[in-house]
């Protein structure tokens, strides 16, 4: 064999053991890692598994905020929480499912407060209105969402939206007949009297009534400003005697105010009679 052939088989041994060597400290150092890692690991299953246990840890207190229509007993018997849990193995998106699985409830927070106590901060929601539908009456919230039938354990005091279908998609009328009735029921208002009722009518606009007798036009655009224009016609409706009894003020064109008297249900306006006058 010549001294060339010997060198190159030389040097291709010593290519494969450095080969070999290099695959060797790379297995061992990834074997190093691995075990480095199981290692971290069992430590923090055993420190969390040990946390878990702590008597310190354990729910001595929860926190039920921001009900009203709702009791704190109503809360916790839909969160249903373990007596004595750990405060780190309570599930909290659970938690929030089952409470927010009632109608009241619109958010609700599930937070810890170390070392012991667990909060359920609950935002409720809050009716603005009644909607009739098939004989039957519900809440609904100033975003328009019914949210609840009405049953005989709600104690509320609303107006009634009649026109309103709760199978179709809100409509911008209703949205406003919402803001309407948030706006009527400032103090600034209160020479109307309560809304006891609101029509909306996707063709004539809006009509409200009032415990107070009287019964508004106000037609589909301007509502606050009609509803602000009303003072003058009040006003004017003392001066001339005639603001006490029913009255129909139709204030649809508000360049032509028409009122009259309804002191007969359902016949004034069908006979036209009592007095009637424009501004």
């Amino acid at each position: 064999m010549s001294q060339k052939l010997k060198v190159n088989l030389e040097a291709r041994k010593n290519r494969v053991r450095r080969r070999l060597i290099g695959a060797l400290n790379e297995s061992l150092g990834a074997l190093g890692l691995l075990a480095v890692a199981v290692v971290i690991s069992a430590l923090f299953i055993y420190l969390y598994g040990a946390l878990l246990s702590a008597p310190a840890l354990e729910v001595r207190e929860i926190s039920v905020r921001g009900v009203k229509e709702l009791t704190e007993k109503d809360i916790l018997q839909l969160a249903n929480i373990q007596p004595r849990c750990n405060l780190l193995a309570v599930n909290t998106d659970a938690v929030a499912r089952r409470i927010a699985a009632n109608p009241w409830v619109k958010n609700i927070y599930v937070g810890r407060e170390l070392p012991g106590r667990l909060v359920l901060d609950v935002r409720e929601r809050k009716p603005i209105a009644l909607v009739k539908q098939t004989g039957n009456f519900y809440l609904m919230d100033a975003g328009g969402f019914i949210f609840k039938k009405l049953s005989r354990t709600d104690d509320v005091d609303l107006a009634i939206l009649t026109g309103v279908n709760i199978q179709n998609k809100p409509s911008p009328l209703l949205a406003e007949a919402l803001k309407l009735l948030e706006t009527l029921s400032a103090d600034s208002y209160a020479s109307l009297g309560t809304i006891s009722e609101i029509h909306v009518d996707e063709v004539f606009g809006l009509s409200v009534l009032t415990d107070r007798g009287l019964h508004l036009k106000l037609g589909r655009d301007n509502f606050t400003g009609k509803v602000r224009q009303l003072d003058v016609v009040l006003a004017d409706l003392e001066k001339r005697g005639m603001k006490d009894g029913r009255l129909f003020v139709d204030l649809a064109d508000i360049s032509k105010v028409t009122v009259q008297r309804k002191d007969v249900p359902g016949k004034a306006q069908e006979q036209k009679k009592g007095p009637q006058y424009r501004i």
